[in-house]
């Protein structure tokens, strides 16, 4: 993610995170409410030892090789953005069992960045990978929807990626956004 403006961008920094480790499920659970955003993302990956998930806090450090720019800055923004509100960060990883990033921003600081574009994010989400399957709740203000992208593939297959019916589901992303 080359620039992490809001919210959502973070959220769509975590999952491209989940979708490195190597994992085939991953999960995303939102939870907003008019003083609060909660996210939290996890996967079943290669995981992380305890001095890799030091070093991934370290904005200095990067395991992606093809990068020209030797430096990973999505972990430590992150941290410093959401613990800026008054908020926290926790990040627990266990090499060969995955990580967990759970993040808490508080949205009435001054110092909070926008949401964004939630619809967008998780449409993003859901198609970052093809081989990746995702299980996604979204909580607003004690209302949600789920989306199991695995469920989707084995109920429309190759439809599934198809860009008339990937606008549908952006269509119906945005629609059950604009219903909280």
């Amino acid at each position: 993610m080359a620039t992490l403006k809001n919210i959502a961008d973070h959220i769509i920094d975590i999952c491209e995170n989940a979708v490195r480790s190597k994992s085939k499920l991953c999960e995303l659970y939102i939870d907003e409410d008019e003083s609060s955003f909660f996210f939290k993302v996890s996967d079943k990956g290669i995981g992380m030892d305890e001095q890799e998930v030091k070093s991934a806090l370290d904005p200095f450090y990067t395991t992606k090789t093809e990068r020209k720019k030797k430096f990973g800055m999505g972990l430590p923004f992150l941290k410093y953005s959401s613990e800026l509100t008054g908020g926290s960060f926790k990040i627990t990883s266990q090499k060969g069992y995955g990580t967990v990033v759970e993040v808490l921003f508080k949205k009435d600081s001054i110092d909070c960045q926008p949401v964004g574009d939630i619809a967008q994010a998780i449409f993003s989400v859901i198609y970052i990978d093809q081989d990746i399957d995702w299980y996604i709740k979204r909580t607003k203000n004690n209302e949600a929807y789920e989306i199991n992208s695995s469920e989707m593939k084995k109920e429309y297959g190759e439809a599934f990626f198809s860009p008339v019916f990937m606008k549908s589901i952006k269509d119906l992303i945005t629609s059950l956004e604009n219903e909280f």
